[in-house]
């Protein structure tokens, strides 16, 4: 197959082609998650972001008398597929068209869950992706990602819209966090507000340096091209290093409950 045929074969065999919300949903959400990541390494490794995008996927639940709709995509840990520019390929044309009233990200984080503040525009995450690529960038040399050949055209930061009061307010195993924490190149900050971020340059947004960060960043800036009042972003799962059900199943439910929270004050 040609490079150009393998790329709508991925964007299909992960969701994009059946993202179809249906006429009679009041909130209609898209939500995606992401593939397991270094198998290679650990091959019982298990992603959460990504059970969460197959559970949640085609579901329909009623908040406050309204009908809410969610359909997913699963995105790969690879950082040529966001170069491409896979993100909006998914994004774009549902944003464009005023398709959605809600995008929530997500993607496995740390201990807790975190609702991601402030993501940047910088890659500065040492790891390799799925395939081994190396960016080259680091915390001293953070890299401005691709779209298409050309630099990501973007703010050093942009700010999330979730309605983080309802979403924290949900009670479940994990505590949730609304993190404001960054990395400039002038150290570590934790900014009330995004003009406090005016003339710094991005290491790490409040979701890391690495591709997690990535795709609430350029999901934002679609949202304040297209629909700049819709509610857009990011919520890391506590981290697991192989699959236990149980475990699973909790954060699916917490998931759930946060996004159900968001919609019924949206």
């Amino acid at each position: 197959e040609s490079p150009a045929e393998m790329w709508w074969l991925e964007l299909a065999s992960r969701g994009n082609t059946d993202i179809h919300f249906s006429e009679e949903a009041d909130i209609k959400i898209l939500l995606t998650g992401f593939d397991p990541f270094f198998l290679d390494r650990n091959i019982t490794q298990s992603n959460p972001s990504g059970v969460v995008a197959l559970m949640l996927d085609n579901t329909q639940y009623e908040v406050n008398g309204r009908s809410v709709e969610i359909q997913s995509y699963i995105l790969p840990v690879r950082f040529a597929d966001f170069d491409q520019g896979m993100v909006e390929a998914v994004m774009e044309p549902l944003l464009k068209e005023h398709q959605v009233d809600m995008v929530v990200t997500v993607s496995m984080g740390r201990e807790g869950f975190d609702l991601e503040r402030f993501p940047g525009l910088r890659r500065s995450a040492e790891a390799p992706d799925n395939l081994n690529v190396l960016t080259g960038a680091t915390k001293q040399n953070p890299v401005v990602p691709e779209l298409k050949g050309a630099p990501l055209p973007g703010p050093e930061f942009v700010e999330f819209s979730l309605p983080a009061a309802s979403m924290t307010a949900v009670i479940g195993a994990y505590p949730v966090k609304d993190n404001h924490a960054v990395s400039t190149l002038k150290g570590d900050m934790t900014p009330v507000t995004l003009i406090e971020l005016d003339g710094e340059t991005a290491v790490s947004g409040s979701g890391g340096g690495y591709l997690s960060n990535e795709v609430s960043y350029r999901s934002i800036l679609l949202r304040n091209a297209y629909q700049p009042e819709l509610p857009v972003g990011h919520i890391h799962t506590p981290r697991i290093s192989e699959h236990d059900p149980m475990v699973i199943k909790a954060i699916v439910e917490q998931v759930k409950s946060m996004v159900l929270a968001a919609a019924g004050s949206a």
